[in-house]
C-alpha cells in the first residue's frame, strides 16, 4: 500500500501542469488559481449593497463563517508546517507564492466555507454550484504548482466540519448579529441608502 505522502505526491504529479501543457490551460488555471477570488470579493459586495435582507444575512453568514476558518488554519499552520511543492522542488510552479506552510488551503478554505454556508441553508443549490467552484480552485492551486491534493481535502474537510456544527449557533444568534451589522451599514453607507443608490 502506499503511504499518505507517496498518494499525496502521486497525484500532485498527475494534476500539476505538465512541460507541454497549453497556453490556454496554464492561462485559465492561473486566473481560477489567483484572480477568481478578487472576482467573488467584488460580487459579495455588489450583492451586499444590493441585496435585500436574506441576501445581506447569507453573506453575512458566509463571511463570519470563513473567517472562523481561516483564523483556524492560521492556528494549524503554526502548530503544523508543511513545505510547499515548490520548497520541496517537486513538479512545476507557474507562479509567485511565498515559502510559509501549505497545509490547510486558505483558497480553498475560503471557497468551500463560502460554498458549505450556502449548501446548508435555503440556497442549496448555489451551494452545490459553489462546491464545484471550489473544487475548480483546488485543481488550478495544484496545477500551478503551490499546493498539494491533501491542502485541498484538509480545508474541505474543516469548512464542512465548521458550517455543519456551527449551523446550531448561526440559527440562535442569526438575527442579533443582523441587528448590529445592519446598523453599522446603514450608518455608515446613511447618504447612498438615502438617495437610493444602495440598499
Amino acid at each position: 500500500f502506499m503511504s499518505l505522502s507517496e498518494l499525496n505526491l502521486s497525484l500532485f504529479s498527475f494534476i500539476n501542469a505538465s512541460s507541454d501543457a497549453s497556453d490556454l490551460k496554464i492561462n485559465f488555471a492561473i486566473f481560477i488559481a489567483n484572480d477568481l477570488l478578487y472576482c467573488m470579493i467584488a460580487l459579495f459586495a455588489w450583492f451586499w449593497l444590493r441585496g435585500d435582507y436574506q441576501i445581506k444575512k447569507q453573506i453575512l453568514k458566509a463571511f463570519i463563517f470563513t473567517s472562523i476558518a481561516l483564523f483556524i488554519s492560521q492556528c494549524i499552520s503554526h502548530i503544523y508546517y508543511h513545505p510547499r511543492p515548490f520548497v520541496m522542488d517537486v513538479g512545476r510552479t507557474l507562479i509567485y507564492h511565498s515559502p510559509n506552510g501549505s497545509f490547510p488551503s486558505d483558497h480553498m478554505l475560503i471557497f468551500s466555507s463560502i460554498a458549505f454556508s450556502y449548501f446548508f441553508s435555503t440556497y442549496r443549490k448555489l451551494g452545490i454550484f459553489l462546491i464545484m467552484l471550489a473544487w475548480l480552485v483546488a485543481w488550478s492551486r495544484i496545477y500551478v504548482g503551490v499546493h498539494f491534493p491533501l491542502d485541498m481535502l484538509g480545508a474541505f474537510v474543516l469548512a464542512f466540519a465548521l458550517n455543519l456544527f456551527g449551523l446550531t449557533l448561526w440559527n440562535h444568534y442569526k438575527e442579533k448579529l443582523m441587528e448590529w451589522v445592519l446598523t453599522l451599514h446603514f450608518y455608515v453607507f446613511r447618504p447612498l441608502i438615502q438617495k437610493g443608490y444602495i440598499k
